[in-house]
């Protein structure tokens, strides 16, 4: 339903000088009304003190209800020359609850959600969302054709004219709510800089060259000393107290010994045991490994100042890479890189630099108090047998649902005789850790397409005949309705036989025929996860399996399924808070977050991943709030954060160089972070217990 609002205001003064605020709303006249569109939605507006409120009752029959406000049609936007849009919100509502804002509807899906961000809001609490229109608080004039890289220095992200709508929507809706609007506006105006000598931009240790910073490296002597330094830190405390080899809690009840981790309710709380009987809680690192510095070099030379010759003692740093399922790279396979995080450790350990890494990763891990080496780590590392760890299984050289989509890729076709073939595979070839006691279990697969329910059935009908999925289905429906008569009076279709069905590719009314694309849909998510469970408890019975790390789109279905075949189910959460996660009702099993991290702009970085910290010590802050919020939840088993190491400043294969590490490019801590890592882990067994 569209809404005129009708706003009698003076029209803001579009002056963008510093600190100048452009009001988008309310910025409209009585002849130039502001429009409202409503999704599932109810809008009251009200003028509180001459300050007009957007007041919005949402339902929950949609994933994400809200409203549209639109640009007046007379008075456009004007964003040009502003580096942020703000809008003060507040929770109306008697729960809990995220709003979420996007700036503009950009075409392409990954711009539009680099322009959104959300704040968590109590009841009747007030916050500000906050979205940044460039990446950087300056912006290059002429913009540079930077390529490889999701955040770029002085890039505007999306067409800043375009803009002619700002959207609110409720996340994770599941009951009617209520918010309010109380400002919508663009503040804050970015520098122009021009691009002269901005080229090469990456030094010899692929930090950023034009910007200094706390602990920047600046040479190699500067390199070696920095690690002098840790290592004097690291023993004035070089673990936490009552605490086993494995990281167990010595302090806590002793319970059954299996000489394997497992889980087990504890004065209802999930915990996992470690393979001496003692209370574990799997605070964890992902991607503990050299090989994350790896980024594109061809194509974009005139980047690096100082790349080291390729036939030098520098050459086993170069390398050919066919990986990139996104950005640049995905059309320019394959492409030569060079990893700086292993040629900076090489420059500070010389040619025994792999061992020293392993050796320092297990001692920090211990004094940080971490207790799990997480997803996609170092195979020499895990072995050690010094730090429990995960194992890491991809489904490789599958069949799929060729009608399927999603941001990784196709659905696997489990029908597929292929499919269990591909799984057993798979597992022979990845099965590092089983039988090992310092495994803790697998994670199969990661962040999987599943859609909407029923969205894998779609797909299904959208395949071939031959699609061995789409034969099941057919198969399925013969059995219900018998004939396809029956099938064309339930779904609305007039197809003459069975094998016309079988060789039609349209997609049939999906309100007439939901409840067989629910059936379907669940009896693939079952087949999935029986079939992965069934051939890793063939290779690997004594580890956990720890599920296929659930992000995006999920829904009861899938996770019941999950709950019904895992020992432990995993989610990928993004998210400032994961305190109120739970399973669907009826299902009680224990939970890991796959995934999590905060990312800042303060050194030298150029993206701040999936959440945003304002600086290193507000990462610190936001770590220790989401791992005690996970302390609290009652499911959850253990986090793990993403990554190590921070992400090449130019971008992995697929353009990703986000601040997301525990330690940078040059393998030296973010102190400010691992203090508070260190206080939350030390404390964790205690607070878990009291809370």
């Amino acid at each position: 339903m569209l809404l005129a609002i009708i706003l009698i205001v003076s029209y803001a003064c579009n002056h963008n000088e510093k600190n100048e605020q452009l009001m988008l709303y309310p910025l409209s006249t009585a002849n130039n009304p502001t429009s409202i569109i409503t999704n599932d939605a109810k809008v009251e507006q009200e003028n509180i003190n001459g300050k007009p409120i957007i007041k919005v009752k949402t339902g929950n029959n949609i994933p994400k209800p809200g409203i549209i406000i639109k640009e007046p049609q007379e008075k456009a936007w004007d964003l040009e020359g502003y580096f942020q849009v703000k809008a003060d919100v507040s929770n109306t509502s008697n729960e809990d609850m995220q709003v979420e804002m996007f700036v503009g509807n950009d075409p392409d899906g990954l711009t539009r959600w680099y322009c959104s961000d959300y704040v968590d809001l109590l009841p009747g609490e007030a916050k500000t969302i906050t979205v940044d229109l460039s990446w950087t608080p300056w912006v290059f004039n002429p913009q540079l054709n930077i390529v490889g890289m999701r955040g770029i220095p002085g890039k505007i992200k999306t067409d800043l004219k375009a803009i002619d709508q700002v959207s609110f929507n409720v996340r994770y809706a599941t009951s009617p709510s209520s918010f309010a609007i109380h400002k919508l506006y663009a503040t804050g105006k970015t520098e122009e800089r021009d691009t002269s000598g901005f080229f090469p931009f990456v030094d010899e240790y692929g930090q950023y060259k034009h910007k200094e910073w706390k602990n920047k490296v600046n040479n190699d002597d500067e390199l070696k000393k920095s690690l002098e330094t840790e290592l004097a830190q690291l023993k004035l405390s070089p673990e936490a107290k009552d605490r086993n080899k494995y990281g167990g809690w010595t302090a806590g009840p002793q319970l059954k010994a299996t000489g394997f981790f497992r889980t087990e309710k504890v004065n209802n709380k999930w915990w996992m045991v470690d393979p001496e009987g003692r209370l574990f809680w799997t605070a964890g690192i992902n991607c503990v490994s050299s090989g994350t510095g790896t980024t594109g070099v061809e194509y974009r030379e005139d980047y690096f100042e100082n790349l080291p010759n390729k036939e030098s003692e520098f050459t086993p740093f170069y390398g050919r890479s066919n990986w990139a399922s996104h950005g640049f790279y995905k059309d320019h396979k394959p492409y030569d890189t060079y990893n700086f995080i292993a040629s900076n450790l090489y420059k500070k350990n010389g040619n025994n630099w792999l061992d020293e890494f392993r050796t320092l990763t297990h001692k920090r891990l211990r004094s940080w108090g971490i207790t799990t080496i997480g997803f996609m780590s170092d195979r020499g590392l895990t072995e050690q047998q010094k730090t429990p760890y995960v194992g890491s299984v991809w489904i490789r050289n599958t069949p799929t649902i060729e009608g399927s989509s999603g941001f990784w890729g196709k659905f696997h076709d489990v029908f597929d005789p292929g499919f269990r073939e591909a799984v057993r595979s798979s597992m022979e070839r990845q099965k590092n850790g089983a039988g090992d006691p310092w495994c803790i279990g697998f994670f199969i697969d990661n962040e999987m397409s599943w859609g909407k329910v029923g969205s894998l059935s779609i797909g299904t009908l959208k395949s071939p005949a031959t699609q061995p999925a789409k034969i099941e289905f057919i198969h399925d429906l013969k059995l219900k309705y018998r004939t396809v008569e029956s099938l064309n009076k339930q779904w609305q279709t007039t197809h003459h036989t069975w094998e016309e069905l079988l060789a039609s590719e349209t997609i049939p009314n999906e309100e007439f025929a939901h409840k067989d694309l629910v059936d379907f849909y669940t009896k693939i998510t079952q087949t999935y996860f029986r079939i992965v469970s069934e051939e890793l408890e063939r290779i690997a019975p004594h580890q956990n399996y720890l599920g296929c790390r659930f992000a995006w789109a999920n829904n009861d279905i899938t996770i019941s399924a999950a709950a019904k075949y895992c020992d432990i189910v995993s989610f990928n959460k993004y998210e400032y808070s994961v305190e109120h996660i739970e399973m669907p009702e009826g299902v009680d099993k224990p939970i890991m977050i796959g995934e999590f991290h905060f990312g800042a702009l303060d050194r030298g970085m150029l993206h701040v991943g999936v959440k945003k910290a304002s600086n290193q010590t507000d990462r610190g802050i936001k770590y220790q709030e989401y791992i005690q919020g996970a302390l609290r939840n009652s499911y959850i088993v253990g986090a793990h954060w993403f990554q190590y190491t921070d992400q090449p400043l130019t971008g992995r294969g697929d353009g990703e160089n986000y601040n997301v590490g525990l330690v940078n490019v040059c393998n030296i801590p973010h102190y400010e972070l691992i203090e508070k890592v260190q206080e939350t882990c030390y404390g964790m067994y205690e607070y878990r217990t009291e809370n």
